[in-house]
Order: structure tokens, then C-alpha cells, then sequence
């Protein structure tokens, strides 16, 4: 990932330099921002046609957004070069920035930063630096947060001057990066259950019952099928599909016994356990049994 940097006085002054309206200033920044996906030609084009800038107004501003790179060698190349001359505004912003670079830089995170004219966020209430977080890896959803310095916003509302600064998060598009992670990862449950008891013949619901309540009481999270005489593949492509690692059986043989039979997918092993004894036998197994690695095709 990558942190895009920017401050809305240096669009200001650039706006400024360029010589057009400051009252134009939204309706610039939102197509400066279509940059990151569209060619300049096109962008240009838009300026032009849509918004009333000149070719010469939209030639200097290409020299201004066109700029992007590490932040303190590109700030050493604004200063060098006098991209901004005597504009008091610009240069007042230079030593802003080059005072959060040096902070930055002691953080020793500078190599996720990228200082960029081309980032606009064009929100009148943006007083600052403002930034935008975006993912690098190919195929990846691009931008996950944003936000910036807004100092005169909580005052529009408090009559207060009180300085501030914010970020917004795309929660949903993290939420679905983080789900192809687990995916690729083969560590999406459908649930927490590490047990799923289950039953062969008919009449059993009532012991599958006993039997959750039992691991229930030792706070271990069990399942049953909550239908009246399940055929056993089914129990079974039920357990491999919510991927749950331990599958005990109850029988009618097993209920006249005292007994449990517990089926270890991961291995395939199948054992015979005391029903008094089930609690502690079945802690164990879930300690060295966490996760189901095995496929029902297996």
C-alpha cells in the first residue's frame, strides 16, 4: 500500500499561479482527481471543454500535477526549482510540509508516503494536508481510506475555532479484501463450532441433544442438525462445508454401550470414548485438531 500526500493550500496557490477562479476550485480538484485513472489528454480535455480553463491555464497546471514522488526529494526539488516563486502561501506550505516530512522520516515511515500534486479530495472544508491510503497490489481495490485537516469545519456548527484532523475508512472494501486473504489462506469458517454431533438411525435427536448440552456446560462450542433422522452424508458434507474438525456419532449400539464414537477428519481416525469421559477426550483432540485442513473429497 501507499499513502498519497497533499495539502489543499498547495491546490490553492497552484489554482492561484494558473490564473483561474478560486470560486472554480472544487470543479478543478474533481477532475485533477480522475488522474490516477484517466491519461492527462483526457483530463485536459475535460478542464477545457467542461470547466472553461484555457490550454494555457491547463498547460501550467500540468507542470504542477504532473509531480509526484518521495516526499523530502520532491519537496528539495520544489525548493530548487522555484516551482511556486514568491507565491507567499506556497512557500509558507513547503516549510509546513517539510517540518511533517522530518516527523515522518523519525517514524521511519516515509517509504509508504508518496507526495502528490495530483491528489485533490476536492471538499471545500479541507484546511491542510489531506491524504488518501491505496492499495499497490494488482487487482486490488485502489483506495481504502481518506481524509485530512479541517480546522474551520467544527466551527461552522460550535461557533469554536477548534483545529482538527480526520480519516474515513472504507470498511466494506476491507472487509472483502480481508475475506480473499482468508480465502486464499483456507481459513474462512461458516462458524466457530469445533464439534458437530451427529446421529445414525432414527430417534437419536434426543441423545444428540444430551450430548450438545453436554459440551455446552464445557463451554465448547458444539452443533447439532437441528432435523429428525439425518442421513449421515449429509451430517458429514455438513461438517466438511462449515468446516468443523471433529464429528462425534451417536448409534443406537453406542447409546446402549456408554459410548460415543468421535471421527477426526483431519485424519481420518475414528475413536471410541466413555460418554463420561467425552469432555476431557474431546478438549484434547480440539487442542490438536483447531481447524479442519482436510477436503471431503479426501
Amino acid at each position: 500500500f501507499v499513502v498519497k500526500l497533499n495539502n489543499r493550500k498547495f491546490l490553492d496557490s497552484i489554482i492561484d499561479i494558473c490564473g483561474c477562479d478560486k470560486s472554480q476550485f472544487k470543479t478543478i480538484c474533481s477532475s485533477i482527481d480522475k488522474l490516477d485513472k484517466e491519461p492527462w489528454e483526457k483530463v485536459e480535455e475535460e478542464l477545457i471543454k467542461s470547466k472553461g480553463l484555457t490550454k494555457e491555464m491547463t498547460t501550467k497546471l500540468w507542470e504542477f500535477v504532473k509531480r509526484k514522488g518521495h516526499p523530502l526529494e520532491m519537496l528539495e526539488e520544489i525548493k530548487s526549482e522555484g516551482i511556486f516563486g514568491d507565491h507567499e502561501l506556497a512557500n509558507e506550505t513547503i516549510a509546513e510540509m517539510e517540518l511533517l516530512f522530518n516527523y515522518l522520516d523519525a517514524l521511519n515511515c516515509l517509504d509508504k508516503i508518496s507526495f502528490d500534486f495530483s491528489l485533490a479530495r476536492g471538499l471545500d472544508y479541507y484546511t491542510g494536508v489531506i491524504y488518501e491510503a491505496v492499495l499497490t497490489d494488482e487487482g486490488k481495490l485502489g483506495s481504502i481510506a481518506g481524509g485530512g485537516r479541517y480546522d474551520e469545519l467544527v466551527g461552522m456548527f460550535s461557533g469554536q475555532n477548534i483545529p482538527a484532523v480526520g480519516v474515513s475508512i472504507g470498511i466494506e472494501r476491507i472487509f472483502i479484501l480481508l475475506e480473499e486473504k482468508a480465502r486464499a489462506e483456507n481459513d474462512i469458517k461458516a462458524t466457530k463450532t469445533q464439534v458437530l454431533v451427529a446421529s445414525v438411525g432414527k430417534g437419536l435427536t434426543k441423545e444428540r441433544f444430551r450430548t450438545c448440552n453436554l459440551l455446552w456446560s464445557a463451554d465448547i462450542k458444539a452443533e447439532t442438525m437441528y432435523n429428525e433422522n439425518l442421513k449421515p452424508q449429509k451430517q458429514l458434507k455438513f461438517a466438511f462445508d462449515s468446516k468443523v474438525p471433529l464429528i462425534i456419532w451417536i448409534g443406537e449400539d453406542e447409546v446402549a454401550e456408554g459410548v460415543v464414537k468421535v471421527k477426526i477428519l483431519n485424519t481420518k481416525e475414528e475413536r471410541v470414548i466413555k460418554f463420561e469421559e467425552l469432555v476431557p477426550e474431546i478438549q484434547t483432540l480440539i487442542q490438536e485438531n483447531p481447524v479442519l485442513t482436510a477436503s471431503e473429497a479426501e
